[in-house]
């Protein structure tokens, strides 16, 4: 399962975009807001998990993990 080059913007855009509504969040003490950009966060790395074990690139799964780890850490901390 290889992931053409021209898709990998998208998930990176995506992934900038939740962690800058954390960040805009947090900062601003809108707790709504760092709920959902957290949410996204995490379902964005279970994706990132789940697409990592159907392709059984099992070498690389620690990337996505730590920061599934984070992520979760994050949507907790409020």
């Amino acid at each position: 399962m290889n992931v053409p080059i021209r898709w990998l913007p998208w998930p990176a855009a995506c992934k900038a975009a939740g962690a800058l509504g954390v960040l805009v969040g947090l900062i601003f003490d809108v707790p709504a807001l760092v709920v959902t950009a957290s949410a996204g966060l995490v379902l964005s790395f279970v994706g990132a998990m789940v697409f990592h074990v159907r392709a059984r690139g099992f070498h690389n799964i620690a990337f996505p993990g730590v920061y599934l780890l984070v992520a979760i850490a994050t949507r907790g901390w409020r």
